[in-house]
């Protein structure tokens, strides 16, 4: 989903309601690329589109909202729904707590490079393991690759 097209479409509605032109916006990193984003010709980054939203002085999340309405075929309105409802699932699953544990002071705290291990399949090796089972018995059981056994085998907790 790049939402080029809708991001376009937020662009120009937003210019033309509130009246500005290319210059009006007063970032020179925007006026050599907005006509290419309103006629869906570019990609924009995060940064970039916050930048756009705050040149605006319009909400970013509204700004997305529009966008994502447009995507789906839906109002504003609903999509800003849609969200709430899966923020509250968020909220009622603990995430809150998850997505505080990831800054600290401002920052995104560090983890280990590769690809987290699966608690999961970690423990269940483990406790095939400690009942007796070989390392081939745990990969066909589990259905887990032979260095991924290994490598829960002997990480002992």
């Amino acid at each position: 989903m790049t939402l080029k097209n809708e991001i376009g479409a937020a662009l120009r509605a937003i210019r033309q309601q509130r009246g500005l032109s290319y210059e009006e916006l007063n970032e020179s990193t925007f006026r050599t690329s907005l006509s290419l984003i309103e006629r869906g010709k570019s990609k924009l980054s995060i940064e970039k589109l916050s930048s756009l939203a705050k040149a605006l002085d319009f909400d970013l999340l509204a700004f997305m909202a529009m966008c994502i309405a447009l995507e789906r075929g839906q109002t504003p309105d609903d999509a800003i729904a849609a969200a709430q409802s899966e923020l509250d699932r968020f909220k009622a699953a603990g995430g809150l707590a998850l997505l505080e544990e990831q800054m600290q002071d401002g920052e995104l705290v560090a983890r280990s490079q590769g690809k987290p291990a699966n608690t999961e399949n970690k423990n269940a090796v483990l406790r095939l393991k400690a009942e007796g089972k070989s390392q081939a018995e745990i990969r066909r059981l589990l259905g887990l690759s032979k260095s991924t056994v290994s490598q829960y085998w002997h990480s002992g907790s």
